[in-house]
């Protein structure tokens, strides 16, 4: 009787462990599954950050487009329009006297495309063999009243140097600055200033 008792309470014990390891493993399968799933709380943040990011690369595509399109249509700022002067060079041509020389900003050298406009300026010079001209340098408002002298200077001097390389009598001309206090255009502008930056001719006998 012992025996069977004995034989019994072992087999019960066998059970009880059999089932206890079943349902640990159940748990741990639980445990596995839970962990492999993506958080609630964290997916729709790294959803809404995505979309946040395709929305900034959406918008910036305009202003990039619009750039390359200005740039294949060679599209400047204001003071492209100032600068290009082949126009300028062909009215000296026309009407056969002195016109205005215009710089870039904070220089004193000449521009490429004002070559044409000294050139012709040049030319009626050398035909007027009594004239004598002040060439008059002129600076924008930007800067200080005795930098803007001193540029505007440097200006005259500039186109002075360059009609006497180009066979001008030097006793004919003078120089003179008036930097900023004159201005051919009172804007506050880009363009108003491109005005500015120039050299004017006067005759003085």
């Amino acid at each position: 009787m012992k025996k069977n008792s004995l034989s019994i309470f072992v087999l019960v014990i066998t059970a009880i462990v059999f089932m206890a390891a079943g349902c640990m493993k159940v748990v741990k399968q639980e445990e596995v599954q839970k962990a492999a799933e993506p958080s609630p709380a964290v997916q729709p943040a790294e959803e809404k950050v995505a979309a946040e990011a395709k929305k900034e690369k959406v918008a910036e595509q305009p202003i990039k487009q619009e750039a390359v399109e200005a740039d294949a249509k060679g599209e400047k700022g204001p003071a492209a329009k100032i600068e290009t002067k082949d126009e300028v060079a062909e009215l000296a041509e026309k009407q056969s006297r002195l016109l205005t020389i215009y710089f870039d900003f904070d220089r004193f050298t000449i521009m490429d495309n004002m070559n044409p406009v000294l050139d012709k300026n040049a030319q009626w010079l050398k035909k007027k063999a009594g004239v004598k001209i002040q060439v008059q340098g002129h600076a924008d408002e930007r800067g200080t009243n005795e930098y803007n002298i001193a540029l505007g200077e440097r200006r005259a001097q500039s186109v002075k140097k360059y009609l006497v390389d180009s066979g001008v009598n030097e006793a004919k001309l003078s120089t003179i600055s008036y930097g900023e206090e004159t201005p051919a255009d009172p804007g506050h502008t880009e363009e108003a200033w491109a005005k500015n930056r120039r050299v004017e001719f006067v005759i003085v006998k």
